[in-house]
């Protein structure tokens, strides 16, 4: 899964918001519910992003 969609959510009682990522991706990362994800802003080929990933 490369270049999938996905949406952006914000909700502005709370000051922040959630980012929804596909189960099969979630899967294919061995994600488990309520594990710490970490973020990190990247530029790859010009374009600036956020990387996830699990230690």
């Amino acid at each position: 899964m490369n270049g999938e969609t996905t949406k952006y959510y914000k909700y502005n009682k709370s000051g922040s918001g959630n980012l929804t990522v596909p189960i099969a991706l979630a899967n294919g990362l061995n994600w488990e519910h309520k594990d710490q994800i970490k973020i990190r802003i990247k530029t790859i080929e010009g374009q600036t992003g956020l990387f996830f990933f699990k230690e």
